[in-house]
């Protein structure tokens, strides 16, 4: 599982969850988790080993360790997120997809866990997918992906 794959994986439980989220789609909460995730909208350059060392760095180990472990995943509180991101960011995030602040927290609580259990396959963290931007070349099958080739081909004419 690819990067944007994880992020979309978690746009679809935040979409579920317990969140009102009728005023919005799953595309637009997959791009806003990407801008949160210090991302841009189309998933690239996301740092989830950025969250997991914010949690650490916050006395939240033990809910990280069971997010990346195989493990039942812990559930984080509403004031962990809330410490995780910043009261400014959560409330940029609800205004850009037109919901309350609290159903946003409702949302990451459950997006959260299940994206870092999956950029931890087998319980231990895939550094090269955690550090890696979406978008680079390791392999022919990443360069057969469009937005790969994008990129790429961005990167040797030297354009954007």
């Amino acid at each position: 599982m690819n990067m944007v794959e994880i992020i979309r994986l978690g746009a679809q439980f935040f979409n579920q969850s317990r969140a009102n989220t009728q005023t919005t789609d799953e595309n637009s909460i997959f791009s806003a988790l990407s801008e949160l995730l210090s991302g841009n909208a189309q998933g690239q350059h996301i740092d989830l080993q950025a969250v997991i060392q914010d949690l650490h760095q916050s006395n939240l180990s033990h809910i990280a360790t069971s997010w990346l472990s195989n493990d039942v995943n812990a559930n984080i509180s509403a004031t962990n997120i809330t410490t995780l991101f910043g009261t400014e960011k959560l409330t940029t995030l609800a205004s850009k997809l037109n919901m309350e602040d609290a159903d946003i927290i409702i949302g990451l609580q459950d997006a959260l866990p299940t994206m870092i259990d999956q950029a931890s396959p087998g319980g231990e963290i895939d550094h090269t997918l955690l550090m890696q931007p979406a978008g680079e070349i390791h392999s022919i099958d990443d360069l057969m992906d469009i937005n790969n080739l994008k990129s790429f081909a961005s990167t040797i004419f030297n354009k954007k």
